[in-house]
């Protein structure tokens, strides 16, 4: 156990309480994401994988309400971020770090895993394990263009979390990928699980193969996995939900002030100079 990274489990996972319970108080339910999910589900413990931030997942109507618990508990808006939340810590210890998300970019509708996805966890709400998988697999490829061996790694150890009988998880874990037109986004992680030591049900990974014109998207996919790239990074996620080109050139008006200091007519014509921008940048 690295005790510098279990100092910082332990500070961030304490600080996921404290927010949860003054958000239990006011009817809200307040999910964890990414690292926070995996060490309170066991799959790692405390020591072992690391974070920087806690994510957390809301309802989109309770966010205001959330926000305003949070400056309350000595949070303030994080500079240069639209979604974290940052709270000073005592002498030279790092920051408290949330990060709220409100939506997920695998799936279209995030009031569907409130509704049908959530389980009762130790100290609240957390997605089931076929929905933490399906996030901790899509969640890189979409929102940083890559496949790193961390998501390999956290994805292998929860479906070898799963109680019980594998075929039910995957099963289910193939079922949802169907429903959320996720089969070009998980392939390449699936493919690289299925091929090393790690086993994969033969009636899941029929289900999860893409098929048609999926095929088409899980080749940039596969590409992405294999090296990253700028392009492919900005390009993911609008091939896997064409609506969140919208939402690229002309974000909410939250979005705009928190990022850029202004939703002004002006601010919202440079967006799109300043996409390419950090584009070029990058490349």
């Amino acid at each position: 156990m690295d005790k510098a990274i279990a100092g910082r489990e332990i500070m961030l996972l304490g600080a996921l309480e404290e927010a949860r319970a003054a958000a239990a108080g006011a009817g809200i339910e307040v999910v964890p994401l990414k690292g926070a999910a995996l060490l309170e589900a066991g799959i790692y413990q405390i020591g072992e994988r690391g974070m920087s931030d806690a994510d957390l997942l809301l309802r989109p109507g309770d966010l205001a309400v959330f926000e305003g618990l949070l400056q309350s508990l000595g949070y303030r808006p994080m500079e240069n971020s639209s979604d974290a939340w940052l709270r000073p810590s005592a002498g030279s210890a790092p920051p408290v770090i949330l990060d709220l998300h409100t939506g997920l970019w695998h799936i279209k509708h995030t009031d569907e895993l409130f509704d049908w996805g959530l389980e009762p966890g130790r100290r609240g709400p957390v997605l089931n394990l076929a929905d933490l998988f399906i996030h901790a697999a899509a969640h890189p490829l979409l929102h940083h263009g890559e496949l790193t061996p961390r998501a390999l790694e956290d994805c292998a150890r929860i479906a070898g979390h799963a109680p019980g009988d594998w075929e039910k998880f995957w099963a289910l874990v193939a079922r949802k990928t169907g429903l959320y037109g996720l089969r070009p986004v998980l392939w390449p992680l699936v493919r690289r699980l299925a091929a090393g030591p790690f086993v994969v049900p033969e009636g899941a990974l029929a289900e999860l193969e893409p098929r048609g014109l999926e095929k088409i998207k899980a080749a940039f996919f596969e590409k992405a996995a294999r090296k990253h790239s700028v392009p492919l990074e900005y390009l993911l996620p609008v091939l896997h939900r064409p609506g969140l080109l919208l939402k690229y050139a002309a974000p909410e008006k939250r979005f705009m002030v928190r990022r850029y200091g202004s939703a002004t007519a002006a601010a919202y014509a440079l967006r799109p100079l300043r996409l390419l921008r950090s584009l070029f940048r990058r490349a």
